[in-house]
């Protein structure tokens, strides 16, 4: 089998995959999820990946019934059924069946798990090299008083209508800022820019998802004594930049070339080069610090 579906450790196929329509997930979005994706069968990242699963259930208040090790045995082992070496994942929770009710106090509602294991996302490869392209979008990103980011739950329809508008006006994806003009994040994906040699990016307070690739890319950075500076973000100073680049789990570190139409000097820049090449290898040597740990 390759592509798959578990749904409470019962695996099938994903055009046989069934779920009731009274799920809160469905109804309200009343759920979290995570993303990873691996290499050679080994999903980078992991264990970040559900420590923030659980923080996001822990901050809605849904018991989810099994442990961070349950968490990661459970994925690996629905991922012996598929034959996809470089898989997407995807692990949805929600807080499970119910009346039409918004009240999730609900005595009768027990958590849903569902592990999606997907072919990766066709990715051209010329984006790494020539960048995307991206426009700011009339949305404002959720502050984190209406909806904190750092809660990756399955309500979605913010990013989701960015995006929207981006590509209906001709963009690769979408750019989102808070109400004061500052720049917060893309639709999937954490932005920096690279100013006079120091690597900015919106601080872990701003209306941001805190994410995992973002801290891999700060430790790398002070590894390798790179500057890495955390403040806001104008979008006039953003598009000055001499280089502007986003991360994400699927699609790593990638330079953007312009954004709402306006060029960005160095697209892909040295330093974002150098990142690229980095992180490329803490990649190789994560997974190859786990060959055999889940097999």
């Amino acid at each position: 089998m390759l592509e798959l579906v578990s749904i409470n450790g019962n695996v099938t196929p994903p055009e046989k995959a069934q779920i009731s329509v009274f799920d809160r997930g469905f109804l309200y979005g009343d759920g979290i999820y995570e993303v990873a994706r691996s290499y050679n069968r080994i999903f980078f990242g992991l264990e970040d990946h559900i420590d923030r699963l659980l923080n996001s259930a822990q901050r809605i208040q849904l018991e989810i019934g099994m442990s961070k090790d349950e968490l990661i045995s459970e994925i690996y082992r629905i991922y012996k059924h598929s034959e996809i070496n470089d898989a997407y994942m995807r692990i949805v929770i929600t807080r499970g069946e119910g009346r039409i009710n918004l009240d999730p106090t609900q005595t009768e509602l027990s958590s849903n798990v569902v592990i999606f294991i997907q072919k990766l996302p066709k990715i051209d490869p010329k984006i790494y090299d020539r960048g995307i392209s991206l426009l700011t979008a009339s949305v404002f990103r959720n502050p984190k008083k209406s909806l904190d980011p750092n809660i990756k739950s399955g309500n979605y329809l913010n990013n989701i209508m960015a995006l929207g508008e981006a590509k209906k006006k001709g963009a690769d994806d979408a750019l989102m800022t808070n109400r004061e003009g500052e720049v917060t994040e893309g639709t999937t994906w954490n932005i920096y820019a690279v100013i006079n040699g120091e690597i900015v990016t919106p601080p872990d307070d701003a209306d941001i998802l805190r994410g995992i690739t973002r801290k891999t890319l700060r430790e790398l950075c002070a590894n390798n004594k790179l500057k890495w500076i955390e403040r806001p973000i104008k979008l006039a100073e953003l598009v000055k930049a001499d280089e502007v680049f986003t991360t994400g789990s699927v699609k790593e570190v990638v330079p953007v070339s312009q954004i709402d139409g306006q060029k960005i000097k160095n697209c892909p820049g040295a330093i974002t080069k150098l990142l690229q090449k980095l992180y490329k290898g803490y990649i190789d040597d994560y997974c190859s610090a786990r060959i055999g740990k889940y097999s």
